[in-house]
C-alpha cells in the first residue's frame, strides 16, 4: 500500500532487523585498552602529555625519567624517583634553608661554613717522617722472656700467667685509647664548630 506521496511505506525496524545489522557487535578495541592501561601504569593520564625531552626506563614494574637528572646527580635521588614511580611528575626542588632568626642577626652570631678547617699537622720523628698518632708505640716488657725449657716444678702456674697477660693487655688497650684521643685533638676546631651548629638548632 502506498501513501499519498507515492512512496512505499518504510518499516522502522527494517534497518535493525537486517542480517548485516544483526551480526554487528560493538568493537571492544583491545589495543586501545592496553595502551590506556600502560599509560596509567607509567603515570601518564589522558590530560597529561609527555615532556619534550624524556628518557623513561622501566625496571621491576617501576619507571623513572632519567632526563631530569644531570650526569653529576648522585644515585640517591634517582632511586628515590624510581621508588615513587611517577616518571611524568615534575621533580621537586630541595627545601631552601630557612632564614636566620632576627635575634641572631642582631647579635652578629650568624656565620656560614662551607668547609671545616683542616686538622693540625701530625708530628714528625727524628728522621722527619710523619708519625701516625693513631698507632701507639709498642709496650716494652718489664721482665725476661719466658723460658720454655725449665722444669715443670719451677715453671709459673697457669693462673699466674693469665694474671700477667691480663695486666699487660689492659695496659696495651689503654695506650690505644690514649693514642686515639691525641689524634682526635687534631680535629678540635672542627668539633667545636659542629657542636656550636648543633646547639643552635
Amino acid at each position: 500500500m502506498e501513501d499519498e506521496t507515492g512512496k512505499p511505506p518504510t518499516d522502522s525496524h527494517c534497518k535493525d532487523s537486517s542480517p548485516s545489522a544483526a551480526g554487528k557487535r560493538p568493537s571492544a578495541r583491545p589495543s586501545h585498552h592496553r595502551r590506556k592501561k600502560r599509560k596509567e601504569e607509567d603515570g601518564i593520564t589522558e590530560n597529561s602529555q609527555p615532556k619534550a625531552n624524556t628518557f623513561i626506563i622501566r625496571l621491576f614494574d617501576r619507571s623513572v625519567d632519567l632526563a631530569q637528572f644531570s650526569e653529576e646527580t648522585s644515585l640517591y635521588p634517582v632511586c628515590r624517583s624510581w621508588l615513587q614511580n611517577t616518571p611524568m611528575a615534575k621533580s621537586t626542588d630541595h627545601p631552601q634553608t630557612p632564614p636566620p632568626a632576627d635575634e641572631d642577626a642582631v647579635n652578629g652570631s650568624i656565620q656560614t661554613f662551607y668547609r671545616l678547617p683542616p686538622p693540625l699537622p701530625s708530628p714528625v720523628n727524628e728522621t722527619g717522617k710523619s708519625v701516625n698518632l693513631r698507632i701507639p708505640p709498642p709496650l716494652p716488657r718489664d721482665e725476661e722472656p719466658l723460658n720454655l725449657n725449665i722444669s715443670p716444678e719451677s715453671a709459673p702456674t697457669m693462673s699466674n700467667l693469665i694474671y700477667k697477660n691480663m695486666d699487660r693487655w689492659k695496659k696495651i688497650k689503654q695506650r690505644w685509647k690514649d693514642a686515639s684521643y691525641r689524634n682526635q685533638q687534631r680535629y678540635a676546631q672542627s668539633m667545636k664548630i659542629l657542636k656550636e651548629m648543633y646547639e643552635r638548632q
